[in-house]
């Protein structure tokens, strides 16, 4: 049983393209959010001092945004510090505990404990005979079972690029596939 982890060195790297996805989902986010209050009101026939709603409105989203940017910021370098890819003799399995985890908050557990529940974020696992594909995306590797679902990643497991002896896993990986 070999166990791979991510390199120290490149944690950093491995939190900052996370938390770019999370920041421009966000900011569409955050900057939909007048269009759609103007047209809310608009057809509602916004008294005089919409400039306010809409500032409040403005002011509120960037809150949640700034909020839950830090929130997901911390989870994510935790994440990283905390993953292991696993090869046995008969699979490949992603590992992110943090059930344990001192550092986390009371919105890091929350975050933590939905998406353990209800995606295979932190637990996935694929049998060396039941692989679909092996794929490389933006640098990552995505195994794939047959049986996978993109939605919810449940039987698909996420190698990330910043793993070290990275290419060595990815041979190993095309080697045993059956």
């Amino acid at each position: 049983m070999k166990t791979y982890k991510v390199d120290n060195s490149k944690i950093s790297e491995y939190t900052k393209r996370n938390d770019n996805i999370v920041f421009k989902t966000l900011a569409i986010a955050l900057l939909a959010m007048p269009f759609l209050m103007f047209f809310i009101t608009k057809r509602m026939d916004a008294p005089a001092d919409f400039f306010y709603i809409m500032l409040f409105s403005l002011l509120f989203v960037a809150l949640i945004f700034g909020l839950t940017y830090l929130n997901n910021k911390k989870l994510t370098r935790l994440t990283a510090e905390n993953l292991q890819i696993v090869i046995d003799d008969n699979s490949i399995t992603r590992v992110i505990d943090l059930d344990n985890e001192p550092r986390l908050n009371f919105f890091h557990k929350l975050t933590y404990s939905r998406a353990k529940n209800i995606s295979g974020v932190y637990y996935a696992k694929v049998d060396f005979n039941n692989i679909k594909s092996i794929e490389r995306k933006d640098g990552d590797l995505w195994v794939k079972a047959t049986n996978s679902n993109v939605f919810n990643d449940k039987n698909i497991v996420i190698i990330p690029r910043e793993l070290s002896n990275f290419d060595d896993l990815e041979k190993e990986l095309n080697n045993r596939r059956k």
